[in-house]
């Protein structure tokens, strides 16, 4: 048995044993072996593909890399080897700012601590996205009962988005994997801090939302939208009763400021530049990312599941008459309609925008099934028989939501996944890594995947041919020049008769 088979067969029957534990009302156990299973699903999802993904994984895994000799100095190109300009296009700067850098930090320490490799890259959001299992299970009882909590966090277990997010295989991967869990667990403090009325939940909101900015910039703040339109129901204009909200965002402004300040410091021309592009998105479909705008209500069901689409009006009108905090169910359908507005009239549209109100949608849908499982209880069938039926019908929906064929037997996402790229990008690395055989000193040319070179081989890599000045310039500087052999066969006489040069005679197979 692989170690992929190995990790799924655990997390399955984790996830078994935790049904049979809920259905027998012993809750302590059955978020136990939630949480186990959700640590091994995760696991497996982060070792389904064994190389960079393409598109962003590659980036973000290049600039942690990166960070660890410099933590405050994010860097796609370390160095600037070659004469071109760095800095007009994400995919060539030199400071690398298209992301806020936290979820970079956790790669890099990470990688400090198991090496620089595909699984220490993904292994802070295999630990995260468990927490988030967690803060699921807790909003669904504070908002409902100890039923609403595991069928919240048993959503989260069973969601093959998050695990595509985790593997790396669907945008932006584990820039998103992480900026959902922050968001999360900022609701979820919040809702701690309501039920409890400790100001220690005020400030783990805060520090929350700054995560979350410092993972994926001002969307972060939406636990402030939630937790605004609430206390406008609770406590109307009376502004003594906001001291919680204001200082929860001091503190937010504390976490996430500093990076802000630094980088326009450091950095002045490449912060502007990243702030200016940030702000295109609602104007302009950055990087030909448009759509419709109904785009992301048609990727509803991929995100949440299938029917979801069909299921979220009578999940939220459960969730309402069936919670103890009606004012937080409607704060929370507000705050879902406010982000998929938002996005839908924003010009660039990417499937994973509106992934942030997974939590409040699935605490919905955990709601719809409690109803639907108490009814079972109410047809006076004997123990037994509740706990076969509710056990079974659990079971089922777990086998349709993962979609157990394409998972156990081919390990992959049917839908997104082929032959050609797995086998692509393999291929790939292993040319990537014998690289490192060259001279300390060169500098690759002509590389299509010019990121994962510099990833594996830790040289300098660049997806054109150089030009004749480009050419003197590596010549003067002492540098080693190498080349994949351009499938035209188009090589520049300068380049041709210098036999110095290197010519790189394996094919790199291109995945966009």
């Amino acid at each position: 048995m692989d170690k992929e088979t190995l990790l799924f067969t655990i997390g399955t029957i984790f996830l078994v044993v935790a049904v049979i534990f809920h259905a027998i009302n012993k809750e302590k156990l059955s978020i136990i072996f939630l949480l186990s299973s959700s640590f091994f699903i995760f696991l497996f999802a982060s070792q389904l593909y064994p190389f960079l993904n393409v598109w962003d994984e590659r980036f973000h895994a290049l600039v942690a890399k990166n960070l660890m000799h410099h933590p405050l100095k994010p860097t796609l190109y370390d160095e600037k080897i070659v004469n071109m300009v760095y800095d007009d296009n994400w995919g060539r700067y030199h400071i690398w700012l298209h992301k806020q850098p936290l979820f970079m930090w956790q790669m890099m320490l990470s990688y400090k601590i198991f090496g620089v490799n595909e699984f220490a890259m993904r292994f802070p959001s295999v630990i995260l996205s468990c927490l988030t299992v967690y803060a699921a299970y807790r909003s669904g009882k504070i908002l409902g009962n100890k039923n609403v909590g595991f069928y919240a966090g048993f959503l989260f277990v069973t969601s093959v988005y998050l695990m595509k997010l985790i593997s790396g295989r669907v945008e932006l991967d584990q820039n998103d994997t992480v900026f959902l869990t922050y968001i999360s667990l900022s609701i979820w403090a919040w809702l701690e801090y309501y039920h409890t009325k400790k100001i220690f939940w005020v400030f783990l909101v805060g520090v929350f939302s700054g995560f979350a900015i410092l993972c994926k910039w001002l969307v972060g703040l939406l636990v402030y939208m939630t937790w605004g339109v609430y206390s406008i129901f609770e406590n109307k204009f009376q502004i003594k009763k906001y001291k919680g909200i204001l200082l929860a965002l001091l503190i937010t402004i504390i976490v996430a400021l500093p990076w802000q300040i630094l980088i326009l410091n450091w950095y002045p021309a490449e912060a502007k530049f990243s702030l200016e592009l940030n702000g295109k998105h609602f104007t302009e479909p950055v990087d030909g990312h448009e759509g419709p705008f109904s785009y992301h209500f048609t990727l509803i069901d991929r995100l949440f599941g299938d029917f979801v689409t069909y299921l979220i009006i009578p999940a939220f009108i459960i969730f309402y008459f069936k919670t103890t905090n009606k004012k937080a169910c409607i704060s929370m359908f507000i705050s879902v309609l406010a982000v998929y507005l938002f996005f839908s009239f924003a010009a660039t549209k990417m499937p994973s925008f509106t992934i942030v109100v997974m939590l409040p949608i699935f605490l919905a849908l955990a709601f719809l099934m409690d109803f639907l499982f108490s009814s079972v209880e109410k047809l006076n069938l004997s123990k037994g028989d509740n706990v076969f039926i509710i056990s079974s019908l659990l079971l089922l929906l777990t086998y349709f939501r993962m979609d157990f064929c394409a998972l156990y037997t081919v390990k992959s996402f049917s839908d997104v996944d082929d032959v050609y790229y797995r086998d692509a990008l393999t291929h790939n690395k292993k040319i990537f890594q014998n690289l490192s055989l060259l001279p300390a000193n060169t500098v690759v040319f002509n590389d299509p995947h010019y990121v994962e070179t510099m990833y594996y081989s830790g040289f300098p890599a660049y997806k054109f041919l150089p030009s004749l000045e480009q050419y003197n310039d590596m010549k003067q500087k002492k540098r080693v020049i190498a080349y994949f052999r351009p499938l035209n066969n188009s090589i520049p006489q300068y380049l041709r008769e210098d036999k110095e040069v290197i010519v790189i005679k394996d094919t790199i197979r291109i995945c966009q």
